[in-house]
């Protein structure tokens, strides 16, 4: 349980860490649902693979932050091809299966693409030649991303498989009610999956 403690103290000094909360199995489980079967209910595919990594986990915090919480340094966002090509240039792989990249969620500071793109608002861009062909259909990924405050102490901690992801809306509505998070707008949840020694 020491080291439980230590990383509750580790996530509650984060700058923006309003709250958090240890999800129980059953929690974890029946947030992956919640977000399986919002992907299903959606007009526009859209999958949230590190939701739906969370069960393999066997262990999950909940963290409410706020807008003084970091940015991330990589895109949260894809738009994807599935299964991409062994030769593809521009790939993500996550838990083994691999997607060719054909648009991005644009992070702040970023340097200027050097090839074609068609930006959708300022926070997304689409790059038409990476397209395999107009009839390839193309999926929304939300991937797991990094969470450096724990990875760089996971060997003293005895942790590893870090993962952190943000929930869908049906999904934050649930963990705010399980955990006694306020509803408010200005607030948002993000998980944070692990696996405990």
């Amino acid at each position: 349980m020491e080291g439980m403690t230590r990383i509750e103290d580790i996530l509650r000094r984060i700058p923006g860490v309003v709250d958090l909360a240890r999800l129980d199995d059953e929690q974890r489980r029946a947030a992956a649902a919640l977000e399986a079967r919002f992907t299903g209910s959606s007009a526009l595919p859209v999958k949230n693979l590190g939701v739906a990594l969370l069960p393999a986990r066997n262990s999950c915090f909940v963290l409410l932050k706020d807008g003084g919480f970091r940015s991330p340094k990589i895109p949260t966002v894809f738009l994807v091809e599935e299964g991409a090509r062994e030769d593809a240039a521009h790939v993500i792989v996550v838990e083994g299966a691999r997607y060719a990249v054909v648009g991005e969620e644009v992070i702040d500071g970023r340097a200027p693409y050097d090839e074609a793109v068609i930006p959708i608002d300022k926070s997304f861009v689409i790059f038409p030649d990476r397209r395999s062909g107009p009839d390839v259909p193309c999926t929304f990924i939300l991937p797991p991303i990094p969470f450096p405050e724990l990875e760089r102490e996971a060997g003293s901690l005895g942790i590893s498989g870090i993962i952190s992801i943000s929930p869908s809306l049906a999904t934050d509505t649930y963990l705010r009610e399980q955990c006694g998070f306020l509803p408010t707008n200005a607030l948002a949840t993000l998980l944070i999956g692990f696996n405990l020694s």
